[in-house]
């Protein structure tokens, strides 16, 4: 088949003319999309917009990229991407593993994502941008502090203090639990909010993970957010979740079964909502966000790894609840 990346060592024929069929949100799509083209025997060009570490966060404005196909072929290209994204917004999700039968596993998702951003680096130029910032048009921005003594910027993340020192290039736990020291995603996440994050307020108005620009197609398989670690962990357990969400400042609210509002961020708000199994429906766990996440945290992979974050502090949050 043949496809190519505009930066990569692949080349279309020349003599075939392609045009725009989908403007792409993220790698992770642009690979979705791409290997279903491909077997319907459809050449692919991804124009990618601009590289960076991790995805191309600076590109927001015009999407990540662009699939082109011949175009002869590209009304049944729209048509299959079309079929597609039908598919994945009905897919059910998966069963939790007491439902199948098989062992608890709380947890097993987010150490299988560990491991592998284990060795991940944060892009360096992600410092850079921040040494060259006004450390009070960031501030202020952002919701943060910037701490002259300590020459770095105080981020609270959920109930704790993290400190971003953009000339050490270096992030530590400043105050408070849990303990974020040490985690790729913490960095990631923390960095890019204080380069992104919009003077904007929130709107009080809940989303799903598929209500984002390609949430769809992204939050599925290995990314599907890891909601069967918190059903695991709470199944029953009320008075424990309640005890877990106060612990990372969680606010009860009245929306749906068991929920609670929480502050990850300065401008970031996630509403966690519980269903109790009953007699006839097995538990339920969603993470909601506010509709203006996108305006502080502008990728799917960073909202993923958010969502990673949280629910990790939420689970080590009942882990020190359970051992007292």
């Amino acid at each position: 088949m043949k496809r190519c990346w505009e930066r990569g060592t692949r080349l279309a024929e020349p003599e075939m003319e392609y045009v725009n069929v989908h403007t792409l949100a993220d790698r992770f799509e642009a690979d979705v999309i791409t290997d279903a083209l491909e077997q319907e025997g459809i050449p692919v060009i991804v124009r990618q917009f601009m590289d960076t570490a991790y995805s191309n966060i600076f590109v927001h404005q015009k999407g990540w990229g662009r699939i082109m196909v011949p175009k002869e072929q590209a009304d049944l290209a729209r048509e299959i991407i079309a079929e597609l994204s039908a598919i994945e917004e009905n897919t059910p999700p998966p069963a939790t593993a007491e439902l199948r039968g098989e062992p608890d596993n709380s947890g097993g998702q987010l150490d299988r994502i560990a491991e592998q951003l284990g060795g991940l680096q944060v892009e360096p130029r992600l410092w850079e941008t921040l040494r060259q910032a006004d450390p009070r048009e960031v501030a202020a921005r952002t919701l943060t502090q910037f701490d002259p003594e300590r020459n770095g910027y105080v981020v609270t993340l959920l109930n704790t203090a993290v400190l971003c020192r953009p000339q050490t290039e270096e992030m530590e736990v400043a105050g408070g639990p849990p303990d974020f020291s040490g985690d790729f995603q913490i960095a990631l996440v923390v960095l890019h909010y204080l380069l992104q994050a919009g003077n904007k307020l929130r709107a009080d108005k809940w989303i799903s993970e598929k209500d984002l620009p390609g949430g769809s197609l992204f939050f599925t398989a290995a990314h599907a957010l890891p909601m069967d670690s918190l059903i695991a962990a709470f199944d029953g357990r009320p008075d424990l979740l309640d005890g877990a969400a106060q612990r990372l400042g969680g606010e009860r609210t009245d929306t749906a079964g068991i929920s609670y509002r929480f502050q990850v961020l300065p401008r970031i708000p996630f509403l966690l909502i519980f269903w109790e199994r009953d007699e006839e429906f097995a538990p339920s766990c969603h993470l909601l966000f506010d509709e203006t996440i996108f305006a502080h945290l502008r990728t799917l992979d960073l909202i993923w790894a958010l969502v990673n974050i949280f629910v990790r502090a939420l689970l080590d949050a009942a882990a020190s609840l359970s051992t007292k």
